[in-house]
């Protein structure tokens, strides 16, 4: 993208939040280089601009945490990102938060990170020569983007204002959906029978004083999500976690009032591990010496495309028996052990119990062996963790480059690798697991187990629960916990309600070796990275996506900026900085330093 021939010298960023300040940041490093001419106008469009974003924001509670370590968040690029623009900071989250109390392996409040987000933006305003770049706050919504595709852009704003800007960068991050076929069947059967549907949200927009006094609320997910049901629930209840040395989760919980019994599972009944407690300083990542960088591009350039099951799995279990085994752990470095401690409930949560075995008691004792082992830290648990991490980086880069066949993507890496990694990689830190475990031994949690299933009994007015072909147990009420789905259809923005209209945008596809077939995706196709293309082949060029909405063309971009890592986040945040000053006229050719 080349600057317009009369550039009106603005451009935009929609989204206040980690990469929307990104960007911001980015884009005044380069105001700062001698190859900058001029002066520009950034726009910086967010209802919650100076506070975080919707989903860090700096009010909300403090119950909240992140399941990332205070150092494992920057926002500033380091040497591993290969930074072309100057890089004068480098605090990171730890450092920001270090008077504060906190260690750097600590878990902050999200609160935290958006108190962060709100320092780095208002570091970098500071740090603005106003004759060079001025920058414009907006506390209000983008509720559409017009203009041609290689021309000036009109952004439409919910207080009525319309700003004129030579280039958009759009990071929407999170973005609420209407509610799918079977969540509307679950809301209509609880407004037909006076009980509460929950759907999938962010967990700062959800009602959780709603399910105070009902008898029972089944809770589908055992994720992220619904740790944080877990915290917000009991503290709207008014509940208190009190230490209790003679628990096995080292915790008791007394009732504030109203509390449901939570009737918990999902499809696979994996819930989600703790992770560990490492002390003060966090071990080295691991790297692979089996399913190597080598081997993964080994396997991309297949023509017929790989199976998961057939030739990658096995290099999966090389690889934590070699680890094991080097480590002296010889107990575990066996397969039948390894895919027992990955997969409690079998491969695909439909795995056998065993004779008379109870799913709550099977997911209560998993839960109870990863809290134990996860804060003695017991060195083999934090091992496998690691390793689990790094192979998850390569199976997804495997997923990313097509190597995988279709067939294999849907039945082995989203039928049930991806869940079995996230329950061990992005799991909540300790805390949160003994809360959960306190309300089990408070009565107050019932686990299904895997194949989880709900239906609405139209006679009783309740909804029937149960896993697998376990008993029944009638709720009244469905806490959906689990973030809205990445799909373009579905969302309700305003903005992206009107390109849908216009038909400015479409969804993206993927395609794996082998059939070649392509997928759809809920994700929105750019051309490269970021211009959004429209049904009829437009490619949009004046306005950028990152983040979230576009995860198809950007993997793992929506993932928080670890330092050290190269992570995509900040690579993004600076490409597109450099695309919109070119767009405005401030820079006519590539920034070095």
């Amino acid at each position: 993208m080349t600057a317009a021939s009369d550039p009106a010298r603005t451009v935009a960023v929609v989204g206040a939040g980690p990469r929307g300040t990104a960007i911001i940041e980015r884009l005044v490093a380069a105001s700062t280089t001698p190859q900058w001419h001029g002066s520009l106008t950034v726009h910086l469009i967010d209802p919650l601009v100076g506070h975080g974003g919707a989903v860090w924001r700096d009010d909300q509670s403090e119950v909240l945490l992140m399941n990332t370590t205070t150092c494992q968040t920057t926002m500033y690029p380091d040497e591993s990102c290969h930074a072309l623009l100057p890089v004068p900071r480098s605090e990171t989250l730890a450092e920001h938060l270090a008077g504060e109390g906190l260690r750097p392996t600590d878990f902050a409040p999200r609160a935290a990170h958006g108190r962060y987000l709100a320092h780095v933006l208002e570091t970098a305003k500071a740090a603005a020569a106003p004759e060079r770049l001025r920058i414009v706050e907006h506390a209000a919504e983008a509720v559409d983007v017009t203009g041609p595709a290689d021309g000036t852009q009109r952004v439409r704003l919910s207080d009525g204002r319309v700003l004129r800007a030579d280039a958009v960068a759009l990071a929407l991050g999170h973005l609420p959906t209407a509610l799918g076929p079977r969540s509307q069947q679950l809301a209509d059967a609880a407004e037909r029978h006076g009980l509460v549907h929950l759907g999938p949200a962010n967990p700062l927009e959800v009602d959780y004083a709603a399910l105070l006094g009902r008898d029972a609320v089944a809770v589908q997910g055992m994720g992220l999500n619904f740790y944080d049901a877990i915290g917000m629930l009991t503290q709207v209840a008014g509940g208190r976690f009190e230490p209790d040395s003679a628990a096995a989760s080292g915790l008791r919980y007394r009732p504030g009032g109203g509390e449901p019994r939570l009737v918990v599972g999902s499809r696979s009944g994996m819930v989600y591990r703790p992770k560990p407690d490492l002390g003060d300083r966090l071990p080295a990542p691991w790297v692979p010496q089996v399913l190597t960088g080598e081997r993964v591009l080994e396997l991309a350039v297949r023509p017929a495309g790989v199976d998961h099951e057939r030739e990658v799995m096995p290099l999966l279990l090389a690889e934590l028996r070699r680890a094991l085994r080097d480590a002296g752990h010889h107990e575990l470095a066996d397969d039948a052990a390894l895919i027992a401690l990955l997969f409690p409930f079998g491969r695909r949560g439909g795995g056998p119990l065993g004779a008379g075995a109870d799913p709550h008691r099977r997911t209560r004792d998993v839960l109870r062996a990863a809290l134990q082992a996860a804060t003695a830290p017991d060195p083999a648990w934090v091992l496998v963790y690691r390793v689990l991490i790094a192979l998850r980086i390569q199976v997804n880069r495997l997923t990313d480059l097509g190597a995988y066949t279709t067939e294999s993507v849907r039945r082995d890496i989203d039928g049930h690798l991806r869940n079995a990694f996230a329950s061990w990689a992005s799991g909540p830190p300790v805390l949160r697991a003994r809360q959960v475990l306190a309300l089990e031994e408070a009565g107050l949690v019932q686990f299904t187990g895997p194949r989880m299933h709900l239906d609405i009994d139209e006679e009783a007015g309740r909804f029937a629960v149960r896993g697998g072909e376990g008993p029944v147990t009638m709720c009244d009420g469905v806490l959906e916990a689990h973030l809205p789905p990445v799909d373009l259809p579905a969302y309700r923005s305003p903005l992206l309600g009107a390109w849908r209209e216009r038909g400015e945008v479409q969804k993206d596809t993927w395609a794996s070796r082998g059939t070649r077939r392509r997928m759809l995706t809920g994700s929105i196709a750019v051309d490269g990275l970021y211009a959004p293309v429209g049904v009829d082949g437009t490619v949009h060029e004046r306005r950028l996506l990152v983040g979230v909405p576009v995860s198809t063309a950007q993997p793992g971009s929506a993932i928080t900026a670890e330092p050290g890592s190269s992570p995509q986040l900040l690579r993004h945040a600076e490409a597109v900085a450099l695309r919109l000053a070119r767009a405005g006229g401030a820079l006519e050719e590539e920034t070095s330093r």
